[in-house]
């Protein structure tokens, strides 16, 4: 786990790895929303099975946004702090 962190990506692989977890994420919202009666039948029972498919739906779409998300700041707030540095050299 540590070599994954440390592990420095090129713009390319981070913004293609960005994309592929925007478009996951938009999967899970097209399954969401596409099949929103069932959904809802399920969230209204009174099993364990209402909060645990909530919470995991949550965390699971949170994840994969938030990832995209920081890969695409990552790198574009990078290169525009190279060159800032570059300028005051």
């Amino acid at each position: 786990m540590a070599n994954l962190a440390t592990k420095k990506q090129s713009k390319k692989t981070a913004m293609l790895s960005a994309a592929v977890y925007l478009i996951m994420a938009a999967i899970i919202y097209y399954v969401v929303f596409s099949h929103t009666d069932k959904l809802v039948e399920v969230l209204k029972s009174k099993t364990y099975f209402a909060p645990l498919l909530c919470m995991t739906t949550v965390v699971v779409v949170s994840f994969l946004y938030g990832t995209a998300i920081s890969n695409i700041l990552k790198h574009t707030l990078q290169e525009r702090l190279k060159s800032q540095e570059l300028r005051e050299e």
